[in-house]
């Protein structure tokens, strides 16, 4: 999760856009999110998928070089510069889906685009969302993550075959995704698509964990403003898998033609996965941040203090639960569902499979990382001799990270 700190520049951007072309949402039926295939690439229920898809259509996107600034866990939040409060300055961070600006591949705190007819300057407005079947949605996580996928997906679709090294951005780390050649049987046999689009979203998810230890050994996006408070807060992990699915939902339905196609599709199908997770009004979502404040967070604690988040998910198994705040209660939940919620279908994990028809990814693909300065002072290395780990150490690592939040925040602070 990123924190928005340029609070000073957002004024000057409000200003900005205001004599600017609003942006606005512009949907043609072909490009028009289907609820069954919204419903397929979130495991939600079965559907018959159109097979044709032609790769030589998709075109190399490069691995996002941005960080969409956005959302500590919490609403109205206070802030501080080093040990002194700045008053007046308050961040809602709280959105509801019809708050939403359009999707922008690669977008960071703003974009200026001239050629996009839905309006020059990008304004995402992104935002942390309620949503009874998925808990709290950090939109700007899904984001990045479906953006992170489909460049994963063009690069695998172009290495599987003689094998190689993806590089991606640095975080805290030099990144690379290493390729071994897949064997002619399995690509013939699975088809090459459908293994390169599976092997993009475990991938994707193995680079966002990253994200999530990176922040709490020190890794911020900006060098004055500390990130911990974000890593592993209790919406990061289902919200970045969400944005991986919607990715490969789009990308298999042949909406990635273009870096264009690829943005007003994610309009749509954002739009979609929203509705089809229950999201609750922004007021409501309000009332529901609200309702776990003392529990996942201390509204009475300052930004960027990272006891501000006071519950960490860091579940990366092989399915992701939501967190929603009737769990925040444990067996006493009497009044703690929102009135939107209360009728709602049962809440929605996402699948994250370590592997396609039998076949291991990390048996062909390898996350390699190499973590730098200042980061490797206190990082906790399963192998001392050396400053290069993969997923394979992640156990180990988090392992550790739940050790701090437990030493800080008391036993069971990894639990809703």
């Amino acid at each position: 999760m990123r924190i928005d700190a340029r609070f000073l520049l957002l004024l000057l951007i409000a200003l900005s856009a205001a004599c600017a072309k609003a942006p606005r949402w512009d949907i043609s039926d072909e490009l028009r999110a289907r609820d069954y295939l919204v419903a397929e690439a979130l495991d939600d229920q079965h559907s018959e998928r159109d097979p044709g898809f032609d790769a030589s259509l998709l075109p190399v996107f490069p691995p996002p070089a941005k960080l969409r600034p956005c959302c500590a866990f919490g609403t109205q939040m206070k802030v501080s510069m080093g040990s002194l409060p700045v008053p007046l300055v308050s961040l809602g961070n709280v959105v509801g889906a019809d708050d939403l600006g359009p999707h922008k591949y690669d977008n960071g705190l703003v974009t200026v685009d001239s050629s996009d007819h839905r309006g020059w300057i990008d304004l995402e407005k992104n935002g942390v969302a309620y949503t009874c079947r998925g808990g709290f949605i950090d939109t700007a996580h899904v984001r990045d993550n479906a953006d992170l996928t489909i460049a994963l997906f063009a690069q695998l679709l172009r290495t599987m075959d003689a094998g190689g090294a993806i590089e991606l951005p640095e975080q805290g780390a030099t990144l690379r995704a290493l390729v071994k050649p897949v064997k002619r049987e399995n690509l013939e046999r699975y088809g090459h698509v459908e293994l390169a689009l599976a092997g993009a979203q475990w991938l994707a998810f193995q680079v966002s964990i990253w994200h999530e230890i990176a922040t709490w050994y020190g890794f911020a996006a900006m060098k004055m403003w500390p990130e911990r408070v974000s890593a592993f807060s209790p919406e990061d992990l289902y919200s970045n898998l969400l944005g991986i699915k919607l990715a490969a939902g789009i990308a298999s339905n042949r909406g990635a033609q273009s870096e264009i196609s690829f943005n007003r599709n994610m309009d749509a199908w954002l739009q979609q996965a929203l509705k089809r997770l229950d999201a609750v009004p922004k007021d409501s979502g309000v009332t529901a941040m609200q309702s776990v404040d003392g529990l996942w967070w201390d509204s009475q604690a300052r930004l960027p203090d990272w006891h501000f988040v006071r519950r960490r998910n860091m579940d990366v198994g092989g399915k992701i639960h939501p967190w929603r705040i009737e769990q925040a209660r444990g067996k006493d939940r009497s009044g703690s569902a929102l009135d939107e919620c209360k009728e709602t279908p049962p809440p929605l994990a996402l699948r994250n499979p370590d592997g396609f028809e039998g076949l291991a990814f990390r048996d062909a693909l390898t996350l390699e990382i190499e973590v730098g300065e200042p980061m490797a002072a206190g990082f906790p290395f399963p192998d001392p001799g050396s400053r290069t780990v993969t997923q394979e150490d992640y156990p180990a690592i988090i392992a550790s990270i739940r050790k701090e939040n437990a030493a800080e925040f008391g036993e069971g602070a990894d639990r809703p």
